[in-house]
C-alpha cells in the first residue's frame, strides 16, 4: 500500500516539512467501502492482533497511540449466530466513542 500512496501522493519535497505534510494527508485521509457481499458470504476469521495490545476501553493499541483495532482483525472469536458481528459493532463503537471524545 505504501508503495502504490507515494506513487499517487508524493510529497511536493523530500525535505522535512514535505514529510510532515505527506503524513499529515496520510492521516486524514478516510476510506469509504464500496459495498458488502452480504451475510450470505460472511465468514469468520481467526487470528489477528492480540486483545493484550489492546485497551479494552477504546480498543487504542498501547504500542501506537493513535491506532484502533476493531472487528475481526482482532484476536476474538465467537460462535456463529451472530455472536461476531456483536462484537464487531461493539468494538467499532467503543473505538468511535473514544475518538469523538465520548
Amino acid at each position: 500500500m505504501a508503495d502504490r500512496w507515494l506513487a499517487l501522493q508524493p510529497p511536493a519535497a523530500w525535505t522535512n516539512q514535505g514529510l510532515a505534510d505527506a503524513e499529515s494527508a496520510l492521516h486524514r485521509w478516510t476510506l469509504y467501502p464500496a459495498g458488502t457481499e452480504g451475510y450470505e458470504k460472511a465468514e469468520v476469521t481467526a487470528g489477528g492482533v492480540d486483545t493484550a495490545e489492546l485497551s479494552a476501553r477504546t480498543m487504542e493499541t498501547r504500542k501506537v497511540p493513535g491506532l484502533y483495532f476493531i472487528g475481526e482483525v482482532v484476536d476474538v472469536t465467537g460462535h456463529l449466530g451472530g455472536f461476531n458481528f456483536q462484537w464487531a459493532w461493539a468494538s467499532g463503537a467503543a473505538a468511535g466513542r473514544a475518538l469523538a471524545g465520548l
